[in-house]
C-alpha cells in the first residue's frame, strides 16, 4: 500500500515539472534613458514557452538597428514546476533626439497569439555611458586593430582619364558584426560610378607595417575628372559595430557577464587622397565634347528609301572605355528639309571589370518634308585617346535616303516626340460637289470687290504666319534646357514608377524584398530626385553635386524646410544603397512618399516665384 501511493506521489510530481504558466511577451531595454549616437539593447521575452514563431517587430523607424535578432532559451525549475522562455535581442541606435513610444510585438506560441505592452523611452543629448563599463577597455582592445583606407590606382591622370578608387576595411582580432555609411560620399571635381564587387575576391588577409589583417573591400568606384588641377577625394566615413570583450573589476559581474562580450559602435574614416589632374593638350576638333578613353562610332537609317512626311531613324552609336555616361551626341549635319526631334538615348555600361566599358546609342527621328535623293554628310565624334596621347576623329561614312512623293503633297501636321507616337494627321479627302453652281453676270469685276482682295492677302498672310511659326519652333527645338525643364517632372515620375514598381510589385503581401530588390529601390528614388534637379535647372550631371543643387534651390526661393528635407532624403537614399538590410519596408514607403512630396512641392515653389 504504501508502495503505491509512492508511485501515485511521483507521478503527480511529474505531472508538475511538465505545466507552466500561459506563456506571456515582455518587451525590456537595458537602459533608459539613452544618448544619441548610443547603443542600448532592445529584448523581447516570450516567457512559459521554449519556442515561438511569426514574431512581429513594433515600428523601429526611430533607431538603426545594429544587429539582431540574437535568440538564447533557458529553463527554470522552481518548487518542483519547470518553466522555459525565449528571448529575442535587437541592438538599436537613435536617430534623433526626443522622447518615443516602441509599440507592441507580437508572437505565435501554441496556437495563439501573444502581444508585448507598449512602452516609452527618452533620448537625450550627447552619449550615454552604462555604470561599470568604462571606455579604457574598448580604446585598448581596438587600437589600430580597425581602420578604414581608401587607395586608388594612379594619383596622378588627364582630365577625364579613368580611377579606380577602393574603400577597404581592415580589422585585426576584432570581430565587426555590421557597417553603416554616414553620409554621401561628396565628390567635387569628379564623376562617380559604382563598380560591382567580386564577393570571391572582397575578403582577404594583408600584412600591414607587420601585422597580418582581415580585409573587406566595402566600395569600388571608378571616378572621372571634370577638371585640371589638384584634385581630392573625399574620406569616407561610417559606424563600425564591433563586439569586444566585457571587462570590470567586480569580480561577481564579471562572472555573470556574457562571455561573448558586448558590442559597441565605433566611428571610423578613411583619409583624404589628392589627385593631380593634367589638362588636355591643346589642338582639340571643333566637334570634341570632352569623351577621353578609346572609342568606335557607328551611324545608320533604319532604311534606305521612305516617302515625305515618314520617320525615319538615324541610330548613331559610341561604344568602348571611358566615361559612358557623359558622352554626348556624335555632330550629324542633316539636310535642312529634315524635321528633327529630341534624341532617344539609350545606356549599356558594364561595371564589373577594371575600366568602365559599354556604348551609349543615340536614336534621332527624323521627317523628310520634300522629295528627291537626301544625303546626310559623314557623323562625326571626337575624343582623346589615352594609349595613343592624341586626338581622334571618327567618321562614318556619308548616308544616303531616297525620298518619294508621298500621299499628300503638303506637309501634315505631326504630333508626338517619340519614334511610337507619331501621327500624321490633316490627310486630304476631296468630295464631290453636287450642288448647283453660281453664276456671275456679264460685265461684272469679281477682282475689284473687297472681299477678292481679302481672299488674295490671305495667301500672303499665311505664309508669313507660317514662317513665324516654323522659326519658333524651331528655336523652341534648339532649346535643349528649356525642353529638359519642360519635361523634368514628366521624367521624374517616370522614375518613381519603377521604384513604385520594386516597392509593391516585385513581392508578395506578406514576404520582405530582398537585399538587392531594396538596393535598387533606393537607386531607382535617387536617380528620380537627382534627374528632376538636373533637367529642372538646366545643370549637367557631371558638374551637379548635392552642394551645388542646396544653393540653385535658395537662388530660386525653395524654402529652406525644403531644401533641408531633400538633402537629407539624397543622403539616405545613398546610405540605403549601400546598407538596405537594416532598414524596413516602412522606410521604403517613407522614402518614395517624401520623394513625391518634395517633387511636387519644389514644382509649385518654382512656378510661383
Amino acid at each position: 500500500m504504501a508502495m503505491k501511493a509512492a508511485a501515485i506521489l511521483a507521478v503527480l510530481m511529474f505531472a508538475q515539472t511538465l505545466r507552466a504558466d500561459e506563456p506571456s511577451l515582455q518587451a525590456s531595454v537595458d537602459k533608459n534613458p539613452v544618448g544619441v549616437g548610443d547603443q542600448f539593447t532592445f529584448t523581447l521575452t516570450l516567457a512559459g514557452s521554449g519556442s515561438g514563431k511569426n514574431l512581429q517587430l513594433p515600428d523601429l523607424g526611430k533607431f538603426r538597428i545594429m544587429s539582431g535578432p540574437n535568440q538564447s532559451t533557458s529553463m527554470e525549475f522552481v518548487n518542483g514546476v519547470t518553466s522555459a522562455s525565449v528571448s529575442y535581442s535587437y541592438i538599436l541606435q537613435p536617430r534623433e533626439q526626443g522622447k518615443f513610444t516602441i509599440g507592441a510585438a507580437s508572437i505565435e506560441a501554441g496556437g495563439k497569439t501573444f502581444k508585448s505592452a507598449p512602452f516609452s523611452i527618452e533620448v537625450v543629448k550627447g552619449q550615454s555611458r552604462p555604470q561599470g563599463q568604462g571606455t579604457d577597455d574598448v580604446s585598448g582592445q581596438i587600437g589600430d586593430n580597425l581602420f578604414l583606407r581608401a587607395s586608388v590606382d594612379r594619383t596622378r591622370v588627364l582630365q577625364g582619364e579613368q580611377i579606380n578608387v577602393v574603400f577597404k576595411l581592415y580589422h585585426h582580432r576584432v570581430e565587426v558584426t555590421n557597417f553603416v555609411p554616414d553620409k554621401t560620399l561628396v565628390l567635387q571635381g569628379f564623376w562617380g560610378e559604382d563598380e560591382t564587387v567580386d564577393r570571391a575576391r572582397s575578403h582577404y588577409t594583408e600584412v600591414v607595417r607587420g601585422k597580418q589583417y582581415e580585409v573587406d573591400v566595402m566600395r569600388r568606384m571608378a571616378l572621372f575628372p571634370t577638371q585640371s588641377g589638384t584634385l581630392e577625394i573625399n574620406p569616407m566615413s561610417a559606424q563600425a559595430v564591433v563586439r569586444v570583450r566585457t571587462q570590470s573589476n567586480d569580480p561577481f559581474e564579471s562572472f555573470f557577464s556574457s562571455p561573448f562580450g558586448r558590442t559597441v559602435t565605433v566611428p571610423i574614416k578613411s583619409d583624404p587622397i589628392q589627385i593631380k589632374v593634367d589638362p588636355l593638350p591643346g589642338g582639340a576638333p571643333d566637334d570634341f565634347k570632352g569623351a577621353v578613353g578609346q572609342f568606335a562610332m557607328s551611324a545608320s537609317l533604319d532604311k534606305k528609301t521612305t516617302q515625305t512626311n515618314e520617320p525615319v531613324t538615324l541610330k548613331m552609336t559610341v561604344s568602348g572605355t571611358g566615361n559612358i555616361k557623359l558622352l554626348e551626341s556624335p555632330a550629324a549635319d542633316l539636310p535642312t528639309d529634315f524635321e528633327q526631334y529630341p534624341p532617344k538615348i539609350t545606356d549599356n555600361i558594364n561595371r564589373d571589370g577594371e575600366k568602365i566599358t559599354g556604348s551609349k546609342t543615340f536614336e534621332l527621328l527624323l521627317m523628310p518634308r520634300y522629295p528627291g535623293l537626301k544625303v546626310i554628310k559623314p557623323v562625326t565624334f571626337s575624343y582623346f585617346d589615352l594609349a595613343r596621347k592624341e586626338f581622334v576623329r571618327l567618321r562614318s561614312p556619308q548616308i544616303e535616303l531616297n525620298v518619294e512623293q508621298g500621299a499628300m503633297p503638303s506637309g501634315p501636321v505631326v504630333v508626338g516626340s517619340g519614334r511610337e507616337d507619331v501621327q500624321l494627321l490633316s490627310r486630304d479627302i476631296r468630295f464631290i460637289k453636287v450642288d448647283v453652281p453660281a453664276f456671275m453676270r456679264a460685265g461684272e469685276r469679281p477682282y475689284a470687290a473687297p472681299t477678292f482682295l481679302a481672299l488674295l492677302a490671305l495667301p500672303l498672310a499665311g505664309l508669313a504666319g507660317a514662317f513665324v511659326y516654323s522659326r519658333r519652333r524651331q528655336a523652341v527645338m534648339l532649346d535643349e534646357v528649356g525642353y529638359r525643364e519642360r519635361r523634368a517632372i514628366k521624367v521624374a515620375r517616370k522614375g518613381l514608377r519603377r521604384a513604385e514598381y520594386l516597392l509593391k510589385e516585385k513581392h508578395g503581401p506578406t514576404a520582405a524584398p530582398s537585399t538587392k530588390q531594396r538596393a535598387r529601390f533606393y537607386t531607382e528614388v535617387s536617380r528620380a530626385l537627382w534627374s528632376y534637379l538636373g533637367d529642372k535647372m538646366g545643370i549637367p550631371q557631371a558638374e551637379f553635386s548635392v552642394e551645388g543643387a542646396m544653393a540653385e534651390l535658395e537662388k530660386r526661393r525653395v524654402s529652406a524646410a525644403d531644401r533641408q528635407a531633400l538633402k537629407s532624403l539624397l543622403e539616405f537614399c545613398d546610405m540605403a544603397r549601400f546598407a538596405p538590410t537594416s532598414l524596413e519596408v516602412s522606410s521604403m514607403q517613407k522614402a518614395y512618399d517624401e520623394a513625391s512630396r518634395l517633387i511636387i512641392q519644389v514644382e509649385h515653389s518654382m512656378r510661383s516665384r
